[in-house]
């Protein structure tokens, strides 16, 4: 059976609600008027008016006989006007997701590459990892090199030249589209040494050359061979922002394509960031570039530990970053996260007369008790390794990861086999805070040493101090100019920095 109607609804004036009528027919000689039931569909408030008395309507309906249809007519009764009032359901929303994290110290800048920009130091999370997606990174869990949000891979092309494939549909915070020509720019200022800062020391000097829309090269001053891994701090700027902003813009905003955009910055108040909607993800990069969940972070800094676990404590703030092992106690929960910077003390051994020999430097590290270090002053909560670089770097195998067994007696013999010259001083320089508890380690690690007849001190410094003497290859410097009975001291901490 065939059903085909030619009701036409030109007799309601509705819009833009939607009527159902339902009419009650009946077929036959003695057709009675019939009620039309109505039922109404509203989304906002409108008045209804149907038919007046008398009018008709024409419908098909379906009859006995198979492709056959009669004409019904149906009187409508009574004017009826309806008013239909809307009462709407109340819609009841997710309430957007808040976070308050406090941080030890406040940010100096916060454009990712201002002149200064802004350091990889904890308190510049905003600019360094929120809003900025950087070339490339290592992976927070596994240690390999992935692609953030802007980059799906790369290829070497030659010693030194890299092309990387980068996302379509990209855009920074301020609609800018992002392309290979703001890739570029990004690039050459993080790798030249004016700009780049911490990046430069990395990667070294490179440029970005534009292949296509979508497709750049790295070109490397010298052979690049590990590249990728060493981008992990190129971030960017939307390009046209950056050429128009003020010194001061520059330093203190980044218009990155990050997860959050960098919304106010109340100066020696907080930082608050939002979520970007149009943030792209990264399936090749899970831990790292998936997309954000939190609406809006806002970052606060107290400076004593034991004030910002209090302040979560309270309910001041509900994420607290860089307490000490021992203060885990005084938080709801406390964990740590992997990190792929390695933190070191920095040694000459080219130029030392006893830390150049390959036997006293061995010597040392099984005089080093690194299980009761991790045990004293990290409650067990790291692993050791018998070399800094994390997995999944280039030449890092199971046995350079294999832990130096603590033998004090095999470490006093290499001593003895190596010649070693107690006049000879180590020195460890260092600077309270670089990391947790460093200045304690150093001190621990420093009495081994000594425990197998190694002379050696600790040296304290500012930071700047610091960064000069890692800096200054003064080693070399007191070879040809320093007085040779006073090594590693007065002149290597005075000596002015060379190249970084």
């Amino acid at each position: 059976m065939t059903h085909r109607s030619a009701f036409k609804p030109r007799y309601l004036v509705f819009t833009p609600l939607v009527i159902l009528l339902l009419l009650v027919l009946a077929c036959g000689e003695d057709a009675t008027p019939q009620t039309i039931i109505q039922t109404v569909v509203v989304t906002e408030e409108v008045p209804v008016t149907v038919m007046s008395p008398g009018e008709v309507i024409t419908v098909e309906v379906p009859v006995d006989v198979p492709g056959e249809v009669m004409e019904v007519t149906v009187e409508v009764p009574v004017i009826q006007t309806v008013e239909v009032v809307l009462t709407p359901t109340p819609i009841v929303g997710v309430e957007k997701s808040r976070i308050t994290v406090v941080f030890g110290g406040s940010p100096e800048n916060l454009g990712v590459y201002g002149d200064p920009g802004c350091a990889i130091i904890p308190q510049h999370f905003p600019c360094q990892d929120g809003a900025t997606d950087v070339l490339t990174y290592i992976d927070s869990t596994t240690f390999e090199v992935v692609p953030l949000s802007g980059v799906q891979g790369w290829t070497q092309i030659d010693v030194d030249r890299w092309r990387f494939d980068l996302t379509p549909d990209v855009k920074f915070h301020n609609g800018e589209e992002w392309n290979a020509t703001a890739a570029a720019a990004g690039v050459d200022w993080q790798s030249d040494l004016e700009h780049g800062q911490s990046s430069v020391t990395y990667t070294g000097v490179a440029v970005g050359e534009v292949v296509d829309d979508l497709t750049l090269d790295v070109v490397c001053e010298n052979p690049c061979p590990i590249f990728p891994r060493t981008g992990f701090l190129i971030g960017f700027q939307a390009p046209e922002w950056f050429a128009n902003a003020s010194n001061t813009e520059k330093r203190s905003t980044t218009v990155g394509f990050g997860p959050y955009e960098l919304v106010e910055w109340d100066r020696g108040i907080d930082v608050t960031m939002e979520k970007y909607a149009d943030y792209v993800p990264n399936a090749l990069a899970p831990n790292d570039a998936s997309a954000p969940t939190i609406d809006t972070i806002k970052v606060v800094w107290r400076a004593e530990n034991i004030v910002r676990a209090a302040m979560v404590e309270v309910g001041e703030a509900d994420w607290v970053i860089d307490l000490g092992v021992d203060q885990g106690d005084l938080v709801p929960v406390f964990d740590h996260g992997g990190a792929a910077e390695t933190f070191v003390n920095v040694f000459d051994t080219i130029w030392h007369p006893e830390l150049k020999k390959q036997k006293v430097r061995l010597a040392l590290a099984h005089a080093t008790d690194c299980d009761s270090i991790v045990k004293e002053f990290y409650d067990d909560f790291y692993e050791c390794q018998g070399t800094y670089a994390p997995p999944g770097t280039l030449g890092v195998t199971p046995r350079t990861l294999a832990q130096y067994e603590f033998d004090p007696d095999l470490a006093a013999d290499l001593l003895e086999e190596a010649n070693y010259d107690p006049d000879n001083e180590i020195v460890i320089n260092v600077f309270a805070g670089r990391f947790f508890r460093n200045v304690e380690v150093a001190e621990a690690q420093a009495q081994m040493w000594r425990d197998v007849g190694a002379t050696v001190s600790v040296v304290n410094q500012e930071t700047a101090k610091w960064l000069d003497v890692a800096r200054t290859g003064c080693g070399r410097a007191i070879e040809e100019f320093g007085d040779l009975d006073n090594p590693l001291d007065d002149f290597c901490l005075s000596y002015d920095p060379g190249p970084p």
